[in-house]
């Protein structure tokens, strides 16, 4: 059973975090997460799977939101701090995460990932695939993450 990391991203970034990852070859979220990106960082690495769970469907523009499914993968790069509460290259950043109506700036630490992709409606991944780390059951088909966390599964 292998581990990934499954993280919430709200949906009205993900359009435009394909293009920056297509354009900078990565892209760079904001978190409070310190002590999970330690341990990602020290015990799994740069390659760590990354499940990506869009959220907010209230402000979803393009329908990227399926609840109770992930609907994008990507490869975990590493951790970025930043003492000004943003990224030191702004253009990682999503379009909309800087500027616009709704920033998401003031963030201390950022996570980044490769290999940004979304996945086809029928290769999306069920919620219940996967369990908990240090858990015994799977999650349960409402479960939503409401921070990136940690899990197993037979799949990865």
């Amino acid at each position: 059973m292998g581990i990934a990391l499954l993280a919430p991203v709200p949906a009205r970034f993900l359009k435009s975090a394909l293009v920056v990852c297509a354009d900078q070859g990565r892209v760079a979220f904001g978190t409070a997460a310190w002590e999970l990106f330690s341990k990602v960082d020290d015990e799994y690495g740069a390659g760590i799977p990354v499940l990506i769970y869009p959220t907010h469907p209230d402000h979803d523009p393009d329908h990227l939101c399926t609840p109770s499914f992930v609907g994008f993968r990507a490869a975990y790069s590493h951790m970025q701090k930043s003492k000004v509460g943003k990224h030191p290259i702004p253009a990682l950043r999503p379009i909309g995460t800087v500027d616009g109506d709704e920033p998401d700036t003031g963030w201390a630490l950022f996570w980044e990932v490769t290999e940004l992709a979304r996945l086809p409606k029928e290769s999306r991944i069920a919620i219940t695939s996967l369990t908990g780390e240090g858990q015994n059951k799977p999650l349960s088909a409402g479960f939503v993450p409401h921070g990136p966390m940690l899990v197993k599964a037979t799949f990865l």
